[in-house]
Parts: structure tokens; C-alpha cells; sequence
């Protein structure tokens, strides 16, 4: 595939396009990016350097590759961190240019932290977003705040997905029985989810691996690619030192997955 990735970009380490860019690419995909923001870190490391940048630079960037025939290959747009709610309309607009299927990730806050960005975007998400895409794959929190309902457990957030609008919602992070962290996909009124035991330490930036591995293969069976992507998530993280992600030494699962956790019904 071609996939057009409009995300976050970090100088250090693996958030966002930095993370997306470099797995879709070592998976085989052709990878054009439009970054939303340009910050020095992760905003978790104590603090951070750099701009969110204006609505008005993504839609330049989306004109520009347009007006070059570049948006013509695109066969999926993925979208995550935005920066602000003026930047999910451009990106509103960018699907509408490019007419491909939309993978949206609503980077909007997690657990325990809470919301991380702007307290307009949730809405410009549901208004602008939500719409546009076929899939979504929100976090426990961020498909409570969507769904305006508290995600408890795999049930709960199939409930809450089966509302949201897009045919495919991939919840990721949903705590689940004999502790273990469960990923919760509803499509077509079929749920199943694939859990992993829980780490004590979750990484920056798992989410966004996440999304990524998911959109390199879930047009070839969005259940298998949801297990494989939770595994290889998992693996991941138990193999990085610290908090940050170690993408680079961990490539070769993205090609050559671990065994994933088995699919069992919601």
C-alpha cells in the first residue's frame, strides 16, 4: 500500500510519524507524512521544546502534493496526534482531497494521566473525524470520552464501539480478566478480543506502534492484524529498556511477529 500518515514528529525518540514512517516502511509500505507538530521529546519525559503547527501548513502541504498527482496512489490515510482542533479540519479536508479509506487514532490522553491535549479537540474529532473513517482505534480512555460511557472490560467497550460510527473500532489498552490488557475490535457486529499479560511499565508511544502495525495489515483480516499487532506491541515493550520504545531493536518483530495472543469472542 501507499498510506498517507498525518502524525505528530518528535527530534527524539518514537512517537507519532517517527514511529509510523519507519514500521510501515520496514513492512513493505510506501509512507508519504504530513507532520502536525514539531516538538524537541515526548511531552512525558518532564517537558518539551517546539509548535504545534497551523491548519493552514497541513492543508498547503496536502495542495501542494495534489497539484503533483501525488495523492492520486494513496490507498490509506492513518491520522494521530493533531496539536489542536483546527488541525482536525485540515486533516478533514486532506481525506476529502485524497478519497481513500481513513484509519483515524483519536490521540487524545490515556491512563492514568488523562487528557493531554486541548479540551476543544475531542469534539472537533467527533464532528470532523469520526465520520470520515472506516476504522478508529482509540485507547480505553480515549473510547470513554468518545463514548461518553466508562470503558469497564472487553464487554463494555464492544458496546461502547458498536456506537461510535466507523465500521471498524480496534480498542486497545482495556483491562481484562487475570491481569491481562485486552484489545477489543467490533466490526459487523462481531467482537473478539486479543489480550496480553500486563507489563508494569507501558511505553511512550505504544499506542502509535500500535496503529501502525494495524494499518500495515488489517485489509487482509482486521482480527488476525489486531492479535498479531497486540503481540508484537507487547514484545516490544518487554524488550525496551525504559519507557521509550526501542523501534530500532525491535524491528525484526514487526517483520517476523512473535506468536500472537489467541482471539476469544466478547
Amino acid at each position: 500500500m501507499h498510506i498517507l500518515s498525518i502524525q505528530s514528529s518528535v527530534a527524539r525518540g518514537f512517537v507519532g510519524n517517527r514511529t509510523a514512517v519507519f514500521v510501515l516502511q520496514r513492512l513493505g509500505h510506501d509512507v508519504t507524512c504530513i507532520d502536525t507538530v514539531a516538538y524537541s521529546n515526548h511531552p512525558a519525559h518532564g517537558g518539551f521544546r517546539g509548535e504545534v503547527h497551523p491548519a493552514q501548513s497541513i492543508d498547503r502541504i496536502a495542495s501542494g502534493l495534489e497539484e503533483r498527482g501525488f495523492l492520486k496512489d494513496i490507498d490509506l490515510v492513518v491520522s494521530g496526534y493533531l496539536g489542536s482542533a483546527a488541525n482536525a479540519e485540515a486533516v478533514a479536508r486532506t481525506v476529502d482531497r485524497v478519497g481513500a479509506p481513513y484509519l483515524l487514532d483519536p490521540v487524545m490522553g490515556d491512563d492514568p494521566g488523562g487528557l493531554f491535549v486541548a479540551p476543544d479537540l475531542p469534539d472537533a474529532i467527533r464532528r470532523e473525524l469520526l465520520p470520515r473513517a472506516v476504522a478508529a482505534t482509540p485507547n480505553r480512555f480515549e473510547l470513554s470520552l468518545l463514548g461518553a460511557r466508562e470503558v469497564e472490560g472487553p464487554a463494555s467497550a464492544a458496546g461502547i464501539a458498536a456506537t461510535l460510527g466507523p465500521s471498524l473500532v480496534v480498542a486497545t489498552s482495556v483491562p481484562a480478566n487475570e491481569g491481562r490488557i485486552a484489545c477489543v475490535g467490533v466490526s459487523e457486529g462481531e467482537a473478539l478480543q486479543a489480550a496480553v499479560p500486563r507489563l508494569a511499565h507501558p511505553g511512550y508511544g505504544a499506542g502509535d506502534l500500535f496503529t501502525s502495525l494495524f494499518a500495515a495489515r488489517w485489509r487482509n483480516g482486521w482480527a488476525d492484524a489486531m492479535a498479531l499487532a497486540a503481540g508484537t506491541v507487547h514484545a516490544t515493550i518487554a524488550r525496551s529498556p525504559g519507557r521509550d520504545l526501542d523501534i530500532v531493536g525491535a524491528q525484526d518483530l514487526f517483520s517476523d511477529p512473535p506468536p500472537p495472543p489467541p482471539l476469544e469472542p466478547v
